[in-house]
């Protein structure tokens, strides 16, 4: 029976309850999922410093479970600490946005997303580019909110949902990403109002490792995510605990 690792990178207990709804119903039996938060680290990830600080807080969580899961979903659109889960892991690690991007460009010409706050613009143009996905992307509008705040106001968020989705369609996006796992719960309604397809991402990411699941594929290990050497490791217990260091020393494959 195969099992998926479904990990919130964040420490948000109401965000995880939403993507354990959302994976719950992408995983279906014979599928089992475990669905998880980071153990510490930012309540939401909205900058630079979230992500880098969040992909060493999931790495104990990847190793623990790793040999008990088929596949991980990073549940968070940054896909904050991916590569070093790709790199990290023998079973394959999927980020949402990559695979939410993935799905957008099956779908229309241009993909557009919807994000939280403003300073989220610079960091999915980032990682747009990263995936080599420019020519595809139309471009990012923010909702001008925080991620903890979308629940507050249901009408609010979906209302500005909408107004932002029509910003998009005008600069040529034909496909639209929930630009956050956080906005799992809105992706039927926002539908109900807009003519494009709207990918909720948290699905896409579960979905996708289905499929790759089904091909029987794995991540390849020969390149770009290469088992990391030996590296000689200095003062760790200053900053680390004894099973962090563990983790951080168990790389050579």
């Amino acid at each position: 029976m195969p099992k998926a690792l479904v990990i919130n990178p964040n420490t948000s207990q109401e965000m995880t309850t939403e993507i354990k709804e959302t994976a719950t119903r992408a995983f279906q039996a014979p599928w089992e999922c475990e669905v998880l938060s980071a153990p510490a680290g930012p309540e939401s990830l909205e900058s630079w410093t979230d992500y880098h600080l969040a992909s060493v807080c999931v790495l104990p969580l990847a190793k623990s479970y790793q040999t008990d899961a088929d596949g991980i979903v990073l549940a968070c659109f940054g896909d904050p600490g991916l590569y070093l889960l790709k790199e990290y892991c023998e079973i394959p690690a999927i980020g949402i946005a990559e695979a939410s991007m993935s799905l957008a460009i099956m779908l229309g010409a241009k993909f557009g997303i919807l994000a939280g706050m403003r300073r989220a613009v610079e960091l999915m143009d980032s990682m747009v580019r990263t995936y080599g996905m420019e020519a595809r992307y139309a471009a990012t509008e923010s909702l001008d909110m925080r991620v903890l705040d979308f629940e507050k106001d249901r009408g609010t968020t979906l209302g500005k949902l909408e107004s932002t989705s029509l910003k998009l369609r005008q600069q040529g996006a034909e496909v639209l990403l929930l630009g956050c796992a956080g906005l799992t719960n809105f992706v039927d309604e926002l539908q109900s109002r807009i003519e494009m397809p709207v990918i909720d991402p948290v699905n896409a990411g579960c979905q996708i490792l289905k499929a790759i699941y089904a091909c029987g594929l794995k991540t390849s290990h020969i390149g770009l995510f290469s088992y990391p050497a030996t590296q000689r490791m200095n003062h760790l217990d200053t900053l680390f605990t004894n099973d962090m260091i563990k983790v951080l020393m168990e790389r050579e494959k």
